[in-house]
């Protein structure tokens, strides 16, 4: 797990990062109408690129390839290796996470950014999570409880590919301890950090041990010179 501080990145940092980019996350990361929008973007991609190189020596960022399966989780096509791979990005923040032989999940969200959180978690959270939000005593509380419900749901469902698809009340997230139940009876292993304002989310089946690391921007430029020179 890694995530980066999208503020902490400097301004002649970023053309670097982009050059880590292929051709088709150039592109789309050209076509966001705003700035934040578009930094994030880059800032997810070039530290999956960058993380992926730290951990299969040889093989330069740019190097990967990626598809996507039909509900958008991206999927190593060259170089093959039994690596998993997820990544999340918001205004400000962006993660990844990097598996060996199973499947991961990862999602970041401000906890921040006003929301209507109650009407939404009983609209589309399991009943038990809803009235986790609602027994929260004011509307910020409540807002912190449902990002903290929703990141590990966001994180479950990429894990196993579903997406959003796979519905947001088809299984229950508990907050204390950290668990995930389900009817399907499917085993997933979840972790949840906050950092400056947002929360980072982690989903794996089975049970698994996260680690979350923070990357720099100059740490990934530099990692990325090292194969040119």
């Amino acid at each position: 797990m890694f995530f980066i501080d999208v503020a902490k990145i400097a301004d002649d940092e970023w053309p670097k990062l982009v050059a880590l980019l292929d051709e088709a996350e150039t592109a789309r990361a050209a076509r966001f109408v705003f700035e934040s929008d578009r930094r994030a973007y880059v800032a997810a991609h070039a530290l999956l690129r960058a993380s992926l190189s730290g951990r299969t020596k040889g093989i330069a960022p740019a190097a990967w390839r990626f598809a996507a399966t039909p509900h958008g989780k991206p999927f190593l096509v060259s170089p093959r290796t039994r690596l998993d791979v997820s990544l999340s990005h918001t205004r400000g923040m962006a993660a990844v996470a990097i598996a060996s032989g199973g499947d991961v999940g990862v999602d970041v969200e401000s906890f921040l950014k006003p929301r209507d959180a109650l009407r939404v978690a009983e609209r589309f959270f399991a009943p038990e999570e809803a009235a986790i939000v609602r027994a929260q005593s004011d509307p910020q509380s409540q807002s912190e409880v449902f990002f903290a419900i929703w990141t590990l749901k966001e994180a479950v469902l990429k894990a196993d590919g579903r997406g959003l698809a796979g519905g947001l009340d088809s299984f229950v997230v508990n907050l204390s301890p950290l668990a995930v139940s389900s009817d399907s009876g499917e085993s997933y292993g979840v972790e949840q950090w906050r950092r400056a304002g947002f929360f980072i989310a982690a989903a794996a089946r089975g049970e698994v041990k996260f680690r979350l690391m923070e990357k720099h921007a100059a740490a990934l430029i530099q990692a990325a010179d090292s194969f040119e020179a």
